[in-house]
């Protein structure tokens, strides 16, 4: 049994599919304290140095802003309300940041089914590609594909 309401497994998934997500404020505090631990530059860790920089104030990053959204798709999507049945991922491709994140930024996730094919050798699950864009209000600050392993209904489990 899952430890979350599944109500999509691999057949429920449609391409075109759009999931989503609520939001999750970024604070100050939390851009310098991962910062520090993964990526200490100077705009990430020091407000003075920061607005030295190109960016002209403190910004997380972009490793922070994507680890946010990979949370937000794990809480809102895959053990959200519509409970995607989600094995594992295999990868991620077509990272981009588009746009910094500042303390403040509220983060939104829109998650669109892009593909999906059946697994060839293995009858209980798919393989779906999700392209996921994080938002700051309308303007998209990070983009990716990701591709997962989804559950089928019928495994005979």
């Amino acid at each position: 049994m899952e430890p979350f309401a599944v109500t999509r497994y691999y057949e429920e998934l449609t391409v075109g599919d759009v999931f989503e997500t609520g939001g999750y404020t970024v604070t100050k505090d939390e851009i310098v304290e991962f910062a520090e631990q993964f990526d200490p530059q100077p705009f990430h860790v020091d407000e003075e140095a920061a607005a030295e920089s190109m960016f002209g104030e403190l910004v997380a990053s972009g490793l922070h802003t994507l680890c946010l959204s990979v949370r937000l798709f794990v809480t809102d999507v895959v053990q959200g309300e519509d409970g995607v049945a989600n094995m594992g991922g295999l990868g991620m491709d077509d990272l981009r940041w588009h746009e910094p994140v500042r303390p403040g930024d509220t983060l939104r996730v829109r998650v669109e089914v892009l593909e999906k094919n059946p697994s060839e050798s293995r009858s209980d699950r798919g393989y779906v590609t999700f392209g996921r864009s994080v938002v700051v209000d309308e303007t998209t600050v990070l983009s990716i594909t990701s591709s997962n392993v989804i559950r089928r209904r019928d495994t005979g489990r």
